[in-house]
């Protein structure tokens, strides 16, 4: 959805900038706070650090009510982000995937926003209700971060195909994502058992069983994506459609340069771009910066004071970039906004003509 609504130039480089921003969270406060609670000796039980309390212990004990009150404003603000952001899409998917399509295609601006308001209340109460029923039943956010790829790894291809290959199978791409999670689910539970005795919140939250299981949803829903697609392959797509434009609710001239935006030249060259830098990054990232540790073994003095340089050089990176970015990209629309709200265009207007009016009496 953000995709769809972004200027093309940007959406391309943003995504891939996005990606290495949000890396430098888990990886540089893990590393600073994960590794700082083991410096200080802090008296954290291991249900305490599964529920996400370490980085909390750490603040408070580095910087006193200062830390927890910086930690619980980042956190706020995460969980608000993200939160907000699920919200809006799932609602747009209801509305415009299930109601205007099957319910009532000719909804009206009115109908479409309150039904969008219906969604995002109805769903807001759903994960209200399901976060705390998680908690009563012990599962921690460490579990969360390694099971759900189980769930949700089954559409990763078939959604990639959807967008990338034109005789791409519909039925396949429903099928695949079903047969995949059932297939990684059972994996997943398989190993569990076989490797240590017990099919519990415990075994199924440690490596092998979760990466047997995200592996086995996400092949086998490629798997039974592709098949579909080469048995019955769907009529060729016409990719010119997604070009004419997406109808939201009504149609809205918006001054924004896009026509120039969708020219064939700026698309290519585009792709181009992010098929270099993103193929680059994931092999150095997924490839070549694991293949450099597993010759160490444990963390030697020398490869853990690189590991601790690169974290701290790429969280600082990151946190400067969030910050000054977008206030220099966004620094024309700011400034327009600002005068307006402060009304400097009539103030300049006015003293530009007085100094006329002075002029014209000399």
């Amino acid at each position: 959805m953000s995709a769809i609504a972004a200027r093309p130039s940007a959406t391309h480089k943003g995504y891939l900038l996005g990606g290495l921003l949000w890396f430098a969270l888990p990886f540089s406060l893990a590393t600073a706070l994960g590794l700082g609670a083991l410096a200080l000796d802090l008296p954290l039980t291991s249900e305490e650090g599964a529920k996400g309390l370490v980085p909390a212990a750490t603040a408070t004990a580095l910087m006193g009510s200062s830390g927890s009150v910086l930690l619980l404003t980042m956190v706020f603000m995460t969980v608000t982000s993200a939160g907000s952001a699920e919200l809006v899409a799932v609602s747009s998917l209801f509305t415009y995937d299930v109601y205007r399509t099957y319910i009532n295609p000719a909804a009206s601006g009115k109908q479409v926003l309150r039904v969008s308001r219906f969604a995002v209340l109805g769903f807001g109460c759903f994960m209200g209700v399901l976060a705390v029923v998680l908690n009563l039943a012990g599962v921690s956010l460490g579990w969360m971060y390694t099971a759900y790829g189980v769930m949700v790894g089954s559409a990763v291809i078939p959604l990639s195909f959807l967008l990338l290959w034109s005789k791409a199978n519909a039925t396949g791409a429903v099928l695949g994502p079903a047969i995949g999670c059932v297939f990684g689910v059972g994996v997943w539970l398989t190993v569990a058992k076989v490797v240590y005795g017990r099919v519990d919140l415990e075994t199924t939250g440690r490596d092998g069983p979760t990466l047997a299981g995200n592996l086995a949803s996400i092949l086998a829903g490629g798997v039974v994506h592709v098949a579909c697609s080469l048995v019955a392959p769907q009529e060729r797509f016409d990719w010119e459609a997604t070009r004419s434009g997406i109808t939201t609710v009504e149609s809205v001239d918006v001054d924004g340069g896009r026509e120039e935006e969708l020219h064939e030249e700026r698309l290519v060259k585009a792709r181009r771009w992010i098929v270099r830098w993103s193929v680059a990054f994931a092999v150095v990232i997924v490839v070549v910066w694991p293949a450099m540790s597993l010759p160490e073994g444990r963390f030697g003095v020398g490869y853990f004071t690189m590991w601790a340089v690169v974290a701290i050089a790429w969280g600082t990176v990151a946190s400067a970039v969030i910050i000054v970015m977008p206030l220099v990209e966004s620094w024309g629309t700011i400034s327009k906004v600002c005068a307006a709200m402060l009304n400097l265009d009539h103030a300049q207007n006015m003293i530009t003509n007085k100094a006329t009016a002075a002029s014209s009496e000399n």
